[in-house]
């Protein structure tokens, strides 16, 4: 299993670390989410929003013997707004910088602003109300001034919320739902690392990503630009929760709490084989128009999209399990070779050059590479567009070796539907005398 995430940024980033114990766990979980289990699920529930990485947020719970069923608990939606307390924390003086201090308060409006995030972004599904007596909390928010544990060397766990008894299933309803309530009471969040004090923002991107576990995701998201991704604190694709995120929750929200994702064992998970692409390609007969960035293509029928910061990426499959994908990335480079000089090495890695070939795509100068082996058995093509106004297309199609044979006509049939705006303004090559 693949996911989008791992190949759309880097950066620096510490766990954040959960203890959510849930009753008695399946001694042996061995489950992988797969976008089979998911396809068969989604036909079942046609309101779910996509793309989402709703089967990551199921909880394991054990029927008899070793047998478990992956089940979605959340809050009823009766129970909102939740009633939330959040600490001030006291902040001893050895911990402040002397020169620089740090409010106690401005840590409070961090995780309040993180609320209102999840609230705004959800519009309005999920609701809170700040109350000043704990007693009276839904959801208690603790921050502790002081350093996070550190379990393993490079692991700092800054926040904490206990799941244990959060989902409580009672009868079963029938094969696919069974009664169930939700309830997260308590969350812990720690100001400092080996360094010092956290700043606020760094102590909200944790809060954000705590207060996902408390409105019922069990696990966590494999894209790393996700709020629920585990790597918090300095990943610098958060700044709120993300278009995968937020369909996520809505999904989560949509289906009635208790019901089944499906039922399973340890071992028994099936083999599951794909197969590639047959016949001529087939692309959408609508384009993907990016204003934001100036192109416009068309990707193969039935394939995923979802807008990225710098460009949109398409899967065959899902953003978490896929066969194939095709990204676009608009960056700020006069030329290719600038871009290049810069960039080539991480492209490459570890891999093999199968190809460098000069061409010309959408009416431009361009330059493809060829890699094979950079992530596992995977073939990655990359052609580099020079846009000649400041800005290098970046287009990466990766599937595994084995089928690369079957993509390569797919993704030259959406490389060929590409059109860059041109300066004056229109969509494809660049008039006579257009930079």
């Amino acid at each position: 299993m693949r996911s989008w995430g791992l190949r759309l940024a880097t950066g620096a980033a510490l766990l954040v670390a959960c203890a959510c114990s849930q009753g008695r766990a399946p001694s042996r979980t061995v489950y992988t989410p797969s976008r089979f289990d998911y396809y068969a699920f989604r036909g079942a529930f046609d309101g779910l929003v996509e793309p989402n990485y709703l089967p990551f947020m199921a909880h394991p719970i054990v029927l008899d013997g070793d047998r478990y069923a992956l089940v979605f608990c959340r809050w009823d939606r009766e129970r909102f707004p939740l009633a939330v307390h959040v600490s001030v924390p006291a902040i001893p003086d050895g911990l402040q910088d002397e020169f620089d201090p740090i409010a106690p308060a401005a840590y409070r409006a961090a995780v309040e602003f993180a609320l209102d995030a999840w609230e705004r972004n959800l519009e309005g599904l999920v609701r809170f109300q700040l109350v000043e007596r704990e007693s009276r909390a839904d959801l208690r928010i603790q921050l502790l001034a002081e350093r996070a544990p550190r379990p393993e060397p490079s692991v700092e766990v800054l926040g904490r919320i206990s799941m244990d008894g959060a989902c409580r299933l009672g009868d079963e309803l029938d094969s696919d739902r069974f009664e169930a309530s939700f309830e997260a009471h308590s969350l812990l969040i720690y100001l400092a690392d080996a360094h010092g004090l956290l700043n606020p923002d760094q102590v909200g991107t944790v809060a954000l990503h705590e207060v996902g576990h408390a409105l019922g995701m069990r696990g966590h998201s494999p894209i790393r630009a996700d709020v629920m991704y585990p790597m918090a604190r300095d990943n610098p694709l958060v700044r709120g929760p993300s278009d995968l995120d937020v369909n996520s929750f809505v999904s989560l929200y949509g289906i009635p709490s208790g019901t089944v994702y499906l039922r399973t064992a340890p071992g028994e998970e099936p083999e599951r084989r794909t197969r590639p692409p047959s016949g001529p390609p087939l692309l959408a007969a609508a384009p993907h128009v990016d204003a934001r960035f100036g192109y416009q293509l068309r990707l193969p029928l039935g394939w995923q999209r979802l807008e990225t910061e710098r460009g949109m990426i398409a899967a065959d499959g899902l953003a978490w399990d896929y066969a194939a994908t095709f990204q676009v990335i608009v960056r700020g480079y006069a030329t290719v070779q600038e871009y290049l000089d810069r960039h080539e090495a991480a492209h490459v890695g570890s891999g093999r050059l199968v190809e460098d070939s000069v061409l010309r795509m959408a009416g431009r100068p361009a330059r493809r590479l060829l890699v094979a082996g950079r992530a596992g058995p995977m073939m990655e093509e990359l052609t580099f567009i020079q846009v000649g106004d400041g800005r290098v297309v970046v287009v990466i199609a990766d599937c595994a070796l084995r089928s690369y044979a079957a993509y390569r006509p797919w993704f030259s049939a959406v490389l060929g539907s590409l059109e860059i705006r041109s300066l004056a303004g229109r969509f494809g090559p660049p008039r006579a005398g257009t930079p």
